[in-house]
C-alpha cells in the first residue's frame, strides 16, 4: 500500500513538471509592440504574427505617426506631420528567443504639410515695364498622400515570459515623395520593446 501510494506520488508529480515544462516551451507567434524610426516613422504601434504556429513567415500591421520641423530666420517654420500604416512581411531565422528578423513591406499615409513656398517680387519701373527686385514667403499648407516601399533587417530578442526586443535597419525607397520626404531613399534605424503571446 505504501508503495502504491510512492508510485502514485510520483506520477502526480511527473505530470505537474510535464505540464509546467510544455507551459515554458510555448511557441509565441503573435506580438504587439511600440516601434520607434524605422518603417513607423517616428514612432508607432504594431500587430505582428506567423501565419501559423510552425511558420518562420509572418506577417506585420501597424500604425505609426512622424513629425519633422526646422526653423530658418529668414522665412519662419516649416512642418510636416505623417499618420500612417507600415504593412509588411518578414521571416525569422534562428531559435525561439534569438532571430534574425528579414522583412519588406510598404507604408502608406497621409502627410500635414506646412512650409514656404518663394515667389518672385516685382515692381512696375515704368508702365509695362516691371522688375524682379527680390523673392517673397508664402506660407503654403497642403496634404499630401506618401508611400514608400521598405526592408528591415534586425535582431530579434523574444524571452519565455514575453518580453520582445527588437533592433536593426530599415533601408527605404520612397514612391510618391515631393514636398514630403527629402530623399527618395533612406536609411533608418528601428527599435521597439512589446510583448509576444
Amino acid at each position: 500500500m505504501n508503495m502504491k501510494r510512492k508510485t502514485i506520488a510520483l506520477l502526480l508529480l511527473l505530470l505537474c513538471v510535464l505540464n509546467v515544462n510544455a507551459q515554458d516551451d510555448n511557441v509565441r507567434t503573435k506580438s504587439v509592440y511600440v516601434e520607434a524610426f524605422g518603417p513607423s516613422n517616428t514612432i508607432g504601434i504594431t500587430y505582428d504574427a506567423r501565419f501559423n504556429e510552425n511558420s518562420r513567415w509572418g506577417y506585420r500591421v501597424g500604425f505609426g505617426f512622424g513629425y519633422t520641423s526646422s526653423t530658418s530666420i529668414f522665412y519662419g517654420k516649416t512642418s510636416t506631420r505623417g499618420y500612417t500604416v507600415p504593412l509588411g512581411l518578414n521571416y525569422l531565422v534562428g531559435g525561439k528567443k534569438h532571430n534574425l528578423e528579414l522583412g519588406v513591406g510598404l507604408n502608406a499615409g497621409f502627410y500635414n504639410i506646412h512650409d514656404i513656398a518663394f515667389e518672385p517680387w516685382y515692381i512696375e519701373k515704368t508702365p509695362g515695364n516691371t522688375e524682379q527686385i527680390g523673392w517673397t514667403a508664402k506660407p503654403i499648407k497642403e496634404n499630401k498622400f506618401g508611400t514608400f516601399a521598405y526592408g528591415t533587417v534586425g535582431y530579434r530578442y523574444t524571452a519565455k515570459k514575453g518580453f520582445q526586443f527588437r533592433i536593426g535597419i530599415t533601408p527605404a525607397v520612397a514612391f510618391s515623395f515631393k514636398g514630403i520626404y527629402s530623399h527618395r531613399v533612406a536609411f533608418a534605424p528601428y527599435i521597439s520593446f512589446g510583448k509576444a503571446f
